[in-house]
């Protein structure tokens, strides 16, 4: 899958999936912080400097195959004390405007991120349309209703 990707300042770096000696590679991108600003009292709001917009290959393609980038926090964020504002945010296919993450600052004797931390995980998510319709009752199933470690697991 191609994606382009528009640099909107000198500070973007393109994100980078590393590649470990095995052959391995991680499953996301890491994005980096190339701004920051507080937008309410330990509220932060990052930019990577960064535009996208996926592909779509012309041959083959169907309609209801949807796309999007998904981002998600880097597993060593509790080193922080933030926590990612909208735990998976989600970049249709339409949105073309500068990627950025917005964190709460909850353990403010943390450090918070800085400019040119890598703050973010991206990586291609896709779905298929989806067509909801609404009946009496849902099909019997084991579990039922059960939620919420109602497994015992």
């Amino acid at each position: 899958m191609k994606v382009k990707v528009q640099f909107l300042n000198e500070k973007a770096k393109m994100p980078f999936r590393k590649e470990r000696e095995d052959g391995l590679k991680d499953f996301c991108f890491d994005l980096y912080a190339t701004s920051c600003e507080e937008v309410a009292p330990n509220v932060y709001k990052y930019g990577t400097g960064l535009a996208f917009q996926i592909e779509r290959p012309e041959i083959g393609d169907s309609p209801d195959f949807l796309r999007c980038l998904s981002i998600r926090p880097r597993s060593s964020v509790w080193k922080t004390g933030m926590v990612l504002a909208n735990c998976v945010p989600t970049i249709d296919e339409g949105y073309t405007g500068e990627v950025m993450l917005v964190f709460y600052h909850v353990m403010s004797n943390m450090p918070k991120y800085e400019i040119g931390d890598r703050i973010g995980q991206i990586y291609l998510s896709s779905s298929l349309d989806i067509n909801f319709y609404q009946v009496d009752k849902l099909n019997e199933t084991d579990r039922k209703a059960g939620g919420f470690g109602s497994t015992g697991k």
